[in-house]
């Protein structure tokens, strides 16, 4: 099966709210919570785009552009970059909620590198199942 250059129907969403459990003694988001969870969204969208199993690679280019306080709603947002053969590029990014406008202000974002492997784990070809 060929890959799907269309990537658009694969973005993935998902809103959350900042409990006590995940900030820092700042009261804010630590940014390893945010990097989860923007990891997991990413999978998703990897996931359904190809329809394998696929493990994460790399994570490249974070910026934390806003601190994320307790109590807020955020929205994370993922995009497909890229697809090789081997690799898919996914964008993520955090919005933050602001006077009640929800995704109005971005606060993370990075690049998530993933790659498909077999039962084993052995690298294996990428392909796209066109779920969405």
């Amino acid at each position: 099966m060929s890959i799907n250059k269309d990537y658009s129907s694969f973005e993935v969403r998902q809103e959350r709210f900042v409990f006590h459990e995940f900030v820092n003694d700042h009261g804010n988001l630590f940014g390893g919570n945010a990097m989860k969870r923007m990891d997991e969204v990413a999978y998703i969208a990897a996931t359904r785009y190809t329809g394998q199993r696929v493990v994460t690679v790399s994570v490249e280019r974070v910026k934390y552009l806003l601190a994320i306080p307790l109590g807020s709603i955020v929205k994370v947002r993922t995009e497909i970059l890229s697809v090789g053969p081997v690799k898919l590029v996914i964008n993520a990014e955090i919005w933050l909620d602001v006077n009640k406008e929800p995704g109005s202000l971005k606060a993370v974002e990075g690049k998530f590198i993933f790659a498909a492997v077999d039962d084993a784990g052995n690298p294996k070809r990428l392909i796209s199942t066109g779920r969405g």
